[in-house]
């Protein structure tokens, strides 16, 4: 099989015919010349056709857009969707399920790192902690805490708990609002007469 460059060499005289004199029905090209012409041609089309390698960028390119922008789509959907708030992991250990003291200690374990401050609310037992008004409270705290160190609030309650009365403890990270915590029901045991 012969290559193009020898049968271009090999009709060369043909193809200088070609370019000197255009073509008319008085030249007459052989078959022969025009089969070997055709043949060069669609080798020439098919080495154009022919994809070169490609890197592995190029080989997987569609499947890299595609993490890429299922990157993108995640990490704009977590900049969009609201996140919970941060709940304080704390296990209230002071006042227990009952309590003869009206001015009770309030402590807890947590798990937080060490060091880290509280919020205390002392509620109405049985009231949403979220919207019921508040009758003591004490920012940014650590455990144990004094009940003499919580403020009483102006207009709410007594300034002391009542015995035979049932309250909440909720305690949450400083600053995260009350819906970052598990309000704790504890009951002061009305005292018995001597």
């Amino acid at each position: 099989m012969k290559d193009e460059h020898d049968i271009l060499h090999e009709h060369a005289d043909v193809l200088r015919a070609l370019e000197e004199r255009p073509l008319s029905g008085t030249l007459q090209v052989p078959e022969r010349v025009l089969f070997d012409l055709e043949e060069t041609r669609q080798k020439a089309l098919q080495a154009c056709k022919r994809p070169p390698k490609a890197s592995f960028i190029h080989r997987h390119s569609g499947f890299l857009r595609l993490a890429a922008v299922l990157a993108l789509l995640a990490a704009f959907t977590w900049l969009i969707l609201p996140h919970a708030p941060a709940t304080a992991r704390v296990v209230i250990t002071s006042p227990g399920d009952e309590t003869t003291e009206t001015t009770p200690h309030i402590a807890w374990n947590s798990k937080d790192k060490p060091g880290q401050k509280y919020d205390v609310w002392i509620l109405p037992g049985g009231a949403d902690h979220l919207t019921a008004p508040a009758l003591f409270v004490a920012k940014s705290v650590t455990s144990p805490l004094r009940f003499e160190d919580m403020q009483h609030v102006p207009g709410v309650g007594s300034v002391a708990l009542q015995p035979g009365t049932d309250y909440q403890v909720l305690v949450c990270l400083a600053d995260a609002g009350r819906m970052a915590g598990v309000p704790v029901p504890f009951r002061v045991k009305a005292l018995l007469p001597p």
